[in-house]
């Protein structure tokens, strides 16, 4: 026993020691070996058994839905899309049983929807700590792997076409896309350069940057950057930014006043206290377009409520469980989810957002800004 003991401290402290290594990779070992060496000098731990093969297929619609944050139907459609992955091998772990792909599911599932900690999340499925980390990070890296690219895309002419239509009846404003925000993703504070994190509200935070369509439904998302970074530094850095005028073809996107303008990204004139009737017009009707995206966003934390905040020491790691939800809360929408359960009320800015310059180059967006705003004021 104390040879077995010996043994996993050895191979423990050598992996700790790889500089390739991640935060979470080095958690993830240190409880592995804490639960080898204490199923071979312990009492097996008290877990409650067969929660998913005798509990959950008793759940109610309605309980399983508020359990899983999304409906019986949709569950099995994820799963349909991930159950021939070659990321979710279902080998076992440490001599364990082998956890099918649906199980992996369910408890990446839990993990998202509620802030409940790894060790409650293994008593609840009768798995390890460390099997609990192995399932989240294979689910997501198999969702993100497989299915980030056929649910974040951008719509086809038709779709975009449909899209403009659904703007346009809002309140008469042409041309609109998509709209574009960020919302802070709040973290622990991470090991390297953790001040750089800290947003204007005091938090450690990532930056969300996302654009949705009329349904709230996600076209484009890039995640990682510190919120401390400025919006617009943030968007210039996305991969977004290079292809902003291709994607629009002579329509737009909208955005809040924190983002410059261009000929594809329309964003409200700032208020020096001298704005016009045709220029406070059309920031109102440009606001009210724009009310989708926080909406989005509300939905999303709502769903997930991890988003909250990700208890995760690694940034990568951080920037992936943010990323899987947004395919899934994709995935839920164009399957029809209900979405009324888990809207939160929208996020307002307690604080000014700083305006950057304008600069050169916005021009022929400013020109473009407006001739809107005549064309609106004569509605």
């Amino acid at each position: 026993m104390a040879t077995l003991k010996w043994m996993c401290i050895q191979l423990l402290q050598e992996f700790l020691d790889d500089d390739d290594n991640n935060d979470d990779d080095d958690v993830m070992a240190t409880t592995m070996m804490v639960d080898i060496i204490q199923t071979h000098t312990r009492e097996p731990k008290s877990r409650i058994k067969n929660y998913c093969e005798d509990v959950v297929s008793k759940y109610s619609d309605t309980d399983f839905k508020r359990m899983f944050r999304l409906s019986r139907p949709t569950f099995d459609t994820v799963k349909g899309f991930l159950q021939n992955c070659p990321e979710l091998g279902v080998e076992g772990n440490g001599g364990r049983e082998p956890i099918s792909v649906e199980k992996q599911l369910y408890v990446t599932l839990w993990y998202l929807g509620g802030s409940d900690s790894i060790i409650r999340i293994a008593d609840r499925f009768g798995i390890a700590e460390s099997s609990v980390i192995v399932c989240r990070n294979r689910i997501i890296d198999t969702i993100l792997n497989n299915l980030k690219s056929k649910f974040i895309i951008w719509s086809h002419a038709e779709v975009l076409e449909q899209t403009i239509d659904k703007f346009h009846q809002r309140n008469g404003f042409p041309g609109i896309i998509g709209a574009l925000d960020g919302t802070h993703i709040s973290i622990k504070a991470p090991t390297e350069n953790p001040q750089s994190y800290v947003n204007r509200k005091g938090y450690h935070s990532l930056q969300l940057q996302a654009v949705c369509d009329s349904d709230m439904k996600f076209l484009n998302c890039y995640c990682g950057y510190a919120r401390s970074c400025h919006d617009a530094r943030v968007l210039r850095n996305s991969d977004f930014w290079s292809c902003g005028l291709e994607v629009c073809n002579g329509n737009h996107i909208i955005a809040d006043g924190a983002y410059p303008v261009r000929r594809w990204l329309m964003t409200p004139y700032r208020d020096n206290g001298h704005l016009s009737q045709e220029q406070k017009h059309f920031n109102h009707l440009l606001s009210a377009n724009r009310v989708v995206i926080e909406r989005a966003f509300g939905l999303l934390k709502g769903r997930f409520r991890r988003l909250h905040h990700l208890d995760v020491l690694s940034i990568p790691t951080a920037v992936k469980i943010s990323m899987c939800t947004c395919v899934l809360h994709n995935i839920c929408l164009i399957q029809n989810e209900d979405i009324d359960d888990y809207m939160e009320p929208l996020e307002v800015n307690q604080q000014p957002i700083p305006q950057l310059a304008v600069q050169e180059n916005e021009t022929e967006g400013i020109i473009k800004r407006n001739i809107l705003c005549r064309r609106l004021s004569g509605q």
